[in-house]
């Protein structure tokens, strides 16, 4: 792991590679501090969308000059997204609209196994995105949803799910990280229990953890995993890792002229070249950031530099995440509430994320507050998990969400704002 203080320097520099950081599009200064809604695009997504997307042709193909070099770029991008997650081969990864839209096309592709007699099993920590598509395919073809809790600290109830599973568990679908309490499910050790208990396959959405956290899906042991490009300082674009392992007999939507074999199976129409340009501009930053922080390992494959980024932005995000804990300790108000990990010594267990609200206030109107006192943007409502907020019996939930372009300087103008509405 590079040194804490070389950490630290490296990421109060690259805020800088951020237009959006500190003023809107019209120069109107602002503190954005809602990344898990989408973060802020670097200016490698920018330029790469102006300087590459423009003169792709649309068609890629092996013959004249624009349609190969339009081929390469998108088995680049492929390339690209695989060494990010540690796949085996840019045949796994797919682009899809959304991630949204990639699991709907799974569920679908999926829909032989869900018959009659058989179950598949949801998390009750998940966003909607995880849960809609197998309770919407998977409940259509004859197939039992079975939903796990929440444990009484809002973490996943990883007993309750073991208990759910049977030789009949055609699916589980797991979150990576939750996406209004940021709480981090262990991945890797949960994934090799549901394996040893039931025949099924696991599906993995990783949006909120992807800018967060490093992610190998082979060591995981997942079948299918999707994030999403602007979360990771892109564009917006749906990524899907299908092992290929198990690609045999699934059913994509696709048109009976597009190629069978995977990753083109599962693509419907034409690839959107300008986002896979912009996509291709944020993890090739990612790269940048792992040679910043780990110098040794500036000329190491490509994987390996995206994971010493990774491990670098969790740590330096823990550390973030200890100030904001801290920083919310001495308001002291009862008031205030947060929900989720509130224990400094579990502060890897979780994401910059804090969903928190104040007695008197409902989440619109200390939204508002925050804009009017402070021109901070924070958001509200269920945040697509909506079954954690109907287990708090609440409305909704504020959500203040960081990412590593944020610092301690972030944080103070944020409960210097937080102090004046609780006090006002």
């Amino acid at each position: 792991m590079p040194d804490p203080d070389v950490i630290y320097s490296v990421f109060q520099k690259l805020r800088n590679r951020f237009p959006g950081f500190s003023a809107d599009s019209k120069g109107e200064r602002r503190l954005y501090l809602n990344s898990g809604a989408g973060s802020l695009m670097v200016d490698s997504c920018l330029g790469a969308i102006n300087s590459e997307g423009a003169g792709l042709n649309p068609m890629p193909g092996q013959i004249t000059p624009p349609e190969n070099r339009t081929w390469q770029f998108q088995q680049q991008v492929r390339q690209l997204v695989a060494d990010f997650l540690g796949a085996g081969s840019p045949d796994e990864i797919s682009f899809h609209f959304s991630t949204t839209a990639a699991l709907f096309n799974l569920a679908f592709a999926l829909r032989s196994l869900f018959k009659p007699g058989k179950n598949l099993v949801v998390t009750d920590l998940d966003h909607f995105a995880n849960i809609s598509p197998w309770e919407t395919i998977g409940a259509s073809q004859g197939a039992e949803v079975r939903r796990v809790r929440l444990a009484r600290d809002l973490s996943l109830d990883a007993a309750d799910l073991l208990s759910k599973l049977d030789h009949n568990t055609v699916l589980v679908a797991l979150t990576g990280a939750s996406n209004v309490l940021g709480t981090i499910v262990p991945l890797t050790d949960l994934v090799s229990e549901i394996k040893q208990k039931s025949p099924a396959l696991v599906v993995v959405d990783a949006v909120h953890l992807a800018p967060h956290a490093p992610i190998d899906v082979r060591e995981i042991g997942c079948d299918f995993l999707a994030f999403s490009g602007y979360k990771i300082f892109g564009p917006m674009i749906g990524l899907l890792y299908s092992r290929l392992q198990v690609q045999d007999g699934l059913a994509p939507y696709r048109v009976e002229t597009n190629k069978e074999q995977a990753p083109f199976c599962w693509e419907q129409g034409m690839l959107p070249n300008l986002q896979l340009a912009g996509l291709k501009g944020a993890l090739e930053y990612l790269l940048e950031v792992g040679r910043a922080v780990s110098p040794a390992d500036s000329s190491a494959p490509a994987r390996k530099v995206f994971r010493r980024a990774l491990e670098a932005v969790k740590r330096y995000e823990q550390d973030l995440s200890l100030y904001f804990l801290e920083r919310l300790k001495k308001i002291g108000s009862p008031r205030l509430k947060l929900y989720g990990i509130d224990n400094p010594g579990r502060v890897t267990s979780r994401t910059p994320t804090f969903a928190l609200e104040i007695a008197g206030l409902s989440p619109s109107e200390l939204k508002r507050s925050f804009w009017e006192k402070g021109r901070i943007i924070i958001a509200d409502g269920n945040h697509y998990s909506a079954v954690v907020v109907r287990h708090l019996q609440k409305s909704g939930l504020n959500r203040v969400s960081l990412a590593h372009y944020d610092g301690p300087d972030s944080l103070d103008l944020f409960f210097d704002c937080l102090e004046n509405i609780i006090t006002h």
